[in-house]
């Protein structure tokens, strides 16, 4: 059995490879980047955008896919991201090149690593898709897409720590990975390595400020998009689909939701849609 002294020398080792040039950090997709570049700028044709994500034919594929979706499909099939991109718009776009791209990185071939990571990502979609149902039913739509990212990254530092332990493991085949030891990782870095994530990425500072203190016991009740993200995060935990379920949790007495004025009703309608999220997203 580890000693406590010993799983402190293991906590500062997953600390230094976290913010260690060595260990390889998970990089933002160029794409995503080009794309933010163009969306800052006036007037730029479809036609050039659409060039851009023809170049990765896993999202231009992922783009069609839920352009004709039930949630989106018209009276007809589209058939080009010229198309794709009339109908969902640029910021629906954008989400589904971060949800494609972030999918492929809750994998390991580390049978203890992998179920942490296919937990967490369950967590992460149903966050997302949460937050945005959450905006626009509270009646801020304006800020729905952003609220789908904050909630699919909020978590981006218990990614980056899972994938820390994986390499200390591999490369310190005497340490023993516990359920104990794996979860004191992620409790006591992710916070501050997300948000470290964050800013090296360059993502906008409001996804940043989520990332940061959406654990905070003192944050903005003013911050729409960070109360949106703490609410479902806490639904989340309550219907199991988090590392750290809680079905005691009463989301109506969290002061994040009288901030925002969220009725009984609308969180046991927020159950639902998590609930159906994620049946589609086993059933894929």
């Amino acid at each position: 059995m580890k000693t406590e002294k010993h799983k402190r020398s293991l906590l500062e080792i997953v600390r230094e490879y976290a913010t260690s040039e060595k260990m390889g950090l998970p990089v933002f997709p160029a794409i995503a980047n080009e794309l933010q570049q163009v969306m800052a700028e006036d007037d730029v044709p479809l036609d050039q955008i659409a060039r851009i994500i023809e170049r990765d034919q896993a999202l231009a594929s992922q783009i069609l896919k839920v352009a004709n979706s039930a949630a989106f499909a018209g009276f007809h099939k589209v058939r080009t991201i010229r198309e794709a991109l009339m109908r969902l718009g640029m910021n629906q776009v954008f989400n589904c090149l971060i949800m494609s791209s972030q999918q492929d990185l809750y994998k390991s071939k580390n049978g203890i690593i992998d179920n942490y990571l296919k937990i967490l990502w369950r967590h992460a979609l149903a966050t997302g898709i949460g937050s945005k149902w959450l905006l626009r039913k509270t009646g801020h739509g304006n800020l729905a897409d952003e609220g789908f990212l904050a909630g699919l990254l909020h978590d981006i530092g218990k990614l980056l720590l899972l994938r820390v332990v994986e390499r200390v493991n591999e490369e310190n085949s005497d340490i023993r990975l516990t359920e104990e030891f794996v979860m004191k990782i992620l409790d006591y870095l992710h916070v501050q390595q997300g948000y470290y994530l964050m800013e090296e990425w360059s993502i906008p500072e409001n996804y940043c400020i989520v990332t940061r203190d959406h654990h905070a016991q003192v944050f903005d009740t003013e911050n729409v998009l960070l109360l949106a993200v703490r609410i479902v995060n806490q639904v989340c935990r309550k219907m199991g689909v988090s590392l750290h379920p809680d079905p005691d949790l009463d989301p109506a007495a969290l002061p994040e939701v009288r901030a925002l004025g969220v009725k009984d009703d609308v969180l046991a309608e927020l159950e639902t849609v998590i609930e159906e999220a994620m049946e589609q997203e086993l059933a894929t």
